[in-house]
């Protein structure tokens, strides 16, 4: 029997510290507006994540590392990689790989694509190529393809790699550059 009054009184107390709360001028409940701090922090660090993701990729990293050494025996800068330019290459691997179309011009094209990404400088060129093996083998296709050589080795200041394999296997490799 003193359970229930104990209850009771209980009920009371908690409900009056409810209404009792002072009033701000701000009229969002404060738990509402902490949670969607934590929510936008949550989706900060969630594109952080794909962020780190990308630029932590050893194929993307070796590329990128790749492409510096070969641009350095020409005498050229290295280049930045860029999160923005990364996405849009690995974006359109991916769907070079799950579609078959070996294209520049299908998934929007590269300026497009880059725009998606939300690069925020110029998008200067595209290299592709599709089933080398290897990263040195996909570097030796490009240099031996004069449009993709002179983009590989032009004075564009940031890049962005992407990877993908198709369900029959085929490799496809993409090079997005910009400034």
């Amino acid at each position: 029997m003193t359970r229930f009054p104990l209850a009771l009184l209980l009920t009371f107390v908690f409900s009056s510290c409810l209404l009792a709360a002072p009033e701000s001028g701000d009229q969002t409940p404060k738990k509402e507006t902490e949670t969607k701090k934590v929510e936008a922090q949550k989706s900060d660090d969630a594109q952080k994540s794909e962020d780190d993701f990308l630029h932590k990729h050893p194929t993307l990293v070796k590329m990128w590392k790749h492409s510096n050494e070969v641009r350095a025996r020409y005498q050229l800068h290295a280049q930045r990689i860029s999160p923005e330019l990364t996405k849009a290459a690995q974006d359109h691997a991916w769907y070079m790989a799950r579609t078959g179309q070996f294209s520049h011009s299908v998934n929007g094209g590269f300026v497009a694509r880059a725009r998606r990404h939300k690069y925020p400088g110029a998008p200067y060129g595209e290299i592709i190529l599709y089933g080398a093996g290897s990263i040195p083998d996909t570097f030796n296709g490009w240099l031996n393809s004069p449009g993709h050589r002179a983009i590989l080795l032009s004075g564009a200041r940031e890049v962005g790699y992407g990877y993908a394999v198709g369900r029959d296997g085929r490799t496809y490799w993409v090079g997005v550059f910009g400034n």
